[in-house]
């Protein structure tokens, strides 16, 4: 036996059964049925569609988490090529300062940092971020990335307020104050 075509033939007369169907199955209804314009158009996709507000909230959050990305790696490899990318005005001044130093000290940064924002306040293009963080970040050899010293055991927690300014877009850092411990 060619189960083969015995499948492609039972096939066959399935599909012309589902077609004669569809069309009513009798020459002597001309009038298309419902079923049959239903079946020709895809369906509906039921899944939730984005709304077409973004969070503003949302979005400082996530510039900020970049910030915080973009700018452990630039610690860590000593290159301030990207931080104009996260960083503006003071804030971007002092990081391409920053990155000489560790040139200059021969050194790089290993930045552990457990954050933990809340927006303040967003008007128009402009954002407050505050953050109470523990900072367990240490130095390390730039060739090797090892510890220059043991790597603290217990963080070191700051409070920074951040001023965050929205150009072309996109959320960066424009400058910040750290609290002082009072600990």
């Amino acid at each position: 036996m060619d189960w083969r075509r015995i499948r492609q033939g039972i096939t066959g007369s399935l599909l012309l059964a589902a077609l004669a169907a569809a069309c009513g199955g009798d020459d002597a209804d001309p009038t298309p049925t419902t079923t049959a314009t239903a079946a020709a158009t895809s369906p509906t996709p039921t899944v939730p569609q984005p709304t077409a507000t973004p969070d503003p909230e949302a979005e400082v959050l996530a510039g900020y988490e970049r910030y915080w990305e973009v700018y452990a790696e630039a610690l860590r490899n000593r290159d301030d090529s990207r931080l104009d990318e996260v960083m503006t005005g003071p804030r971007l001044e002092r990081g391409v300062t920053e990155i000489a130093g560790l040139v200059a000290d021969d050194r790089a940064v290993e930045q552990v940092v457990h954050l933990n924002p809340i927006v303040v306040e967003i008007v128009g293009d402009q954002a407050v971020v505050f953050d109470e963080y523990e900072n367990f970040s240490y130095y390390v050899d730039p060739a090797t990335h090892q510890p220059l010293r043991p790597t603290p055991s217990t963080p070191q927690v700051l409070r920074d307020t951040v001023t965050m300014h929205r150009i072309d877009g996109v959320w960066k850092v424009f400058d910040g104050i750290r609290q002082e411990s009072t600990e």
